[in-house]
């Protein structure tokens, strides 16, 4: 005789066993999903990998947006889009499957027409002099007059080899920069039609939104509390002073004229018709880059000034169209640091003890001791293209014959 006490037993026991299975399944039917949702991410991060590359190719047309199904089989969608930011190209990629997603914003470098050049200096019929403790490692494009050892305040050339690199006869006219991209930057400093706004204390925008551009009509002072990321564009119809203190990354400054206070640090492009001066002990990131272009009916001198001991990882970058008495200038002062290009359609003034870890393209060079001014003088200073990075990238705008662009960072 069975005992009703075995029945309750076995009752607890087939539910034991239901939860059991129940809880298999459940941890099966859960893992299945997580691995379909892993696969399904790891082919959205493959597609958005394969629209990079198309992206940076020279085919793709700028300034649009694109839909495409990368394999024709209808589960590789991916929406495409370039356009230019500053000096780079930004590149907006968007795959996606169902509700799933994978946005990546990023900006787009060129290689280096020539990764050997360290210094180009237009042939004008004079030689360039090289005095004191002044060092050219790379490939030198000079005048067909040479290059030579000078003493300077009493003091010769230091070295008994005048370039470590090879060299090569420059021509008349510097090579020209990119035309669609000048257009793009002159573009960015047409103001007149543009409502003023208040700038506010912080300021952050997604690059897959659009741009978040605030004008002022008057001077423009970003304070230490102010911070900006992203896809901004601040401009200003005469001045724009930015304060150490303040946060600016990756964000676009524009106005005639651009003062940066002494010992800020950020990444940023600037684009100023008049001045850009740089205080001292500044450090910005890579990618910055400073550029003034030159207004064709402007009648004083344009130029960037940089203060001492500032480092700057990216590109300076100075225009005119035309060739004026008054050429723009770009001018370092001591112990500074470039890491990157310093390219002006005019005149490069490097001071005692600066450092150039990359290139230096001008018209003429300048050199200043005490109260003298030398031309085409290297006097205590270091152009070195070995010391830039091998990751180092460019933008088209100075290597306007890279027909395949690079991923150089990215920023969303």
């Amino acid at each position: 005789m069975i005992r009703s006490s075995a029945l309750y037993i076995s009752l607890i026991i087939s539910i034991l066993i239901v939860l059991v299975c129940g809880s298999m399944l459940l941890i099966g039917y859960t893992y299945k999903m997580e691995e379909r949702k892993y696969e399904r991410m790891d082919l959205l991060n493959r597609n958005a990998g394969s629209a990079k590359l198309i992206l940076m190719g020279d085919d793709f047309i700028k300034d649009s947006v694109q839909r495409t199904d990368l394999f024709g089989n209808g589960d590789d969608s991916v929406l495409l889009e370039k356009r230019q930011w500053g000096a780079y190209e930004l590149g907006l990629v968007k795959s996606y499957a169902n509700t799933d997603t994978v946005k990546n914003a990023f900006l787009i470098g060129a290689l280096l027409t020539d990764t050997l050049k360290v210094l180009y200096l237009t042939d004008e019929d004079r030689p360039v002099s090289i005095s004191g403790k002044s060092k050219i490692s790379g490939t030198a494009y000079l005048p067909k007059s040479g290059i030579r050892a000078a003493y300077v305040d009493g003091t010769g050339y230091e070295d008994r080899t005048l370039i470590y690199g090879a060299i090569k006869d420059s021509e008349r006219m510097m090579p020209l920069p990119d035309k669609a991209m000048l257009k793009y930057l002159n573009a960015l400093l047409e103001t007149e039609n543009l409502a003023e706004e208040v700038l506010p204390d912080t300021l952050s925008n997604s690059f897959f939104y659009a741009v978040k551009r605030i004008h002022q009509h008057r001077e423009t002072v970003i304070s230490e509390r102010f911070k900006a990321h992203g896809n901004v564009i601040i401009s200003s119809d005469s001045l724009i002073e930015v304060i150490a203190g303040s946060m600016l990354d990756q964000v676009i400054l524009v106005a005639p004229q651009v003062r940066i206070g002494t010992g800020f640090k950020g990444r940023l492009q600037v684009i100023a018709s008049n001045s850009i001066v740089v205080g001292d002990s500044v450090k910005l990131a890579y990618p910055s880059a400073l550029m003034v272009l030159k207004n064709d009916t402007a009648e004083f001198q344009a130029g960037i000034k940089i203060g001492k001991n500032t480092e700057i990882r990216g590109q300076l970058f100075a225009w005119e169209k035309a060739k004026t008495l008054l050429m723009p200038i770009i001018s370092l002062d001591a112990g500074t640091v470039i890491k990157g290009e310093v390219w002006c359609k005019g005149y490069v003034a490097l001071n005692k003890t600066v450092r150039i870890h990359g290139s230096v393209s001008a018209i003429r060079l300048m050199a200043k001791v005490s109260s003298a001014i030398y031309e085409n003088y290297l006097i205590d200073v270091v152009l070195d293209k070995t010391c830039r990075s091998r990751y180092y990238l460019s933008s088209r705008l100075m290597n306007m014959e890279t027909k395949r662009g690079r991923l150089l960072c990215k920023v969303n």
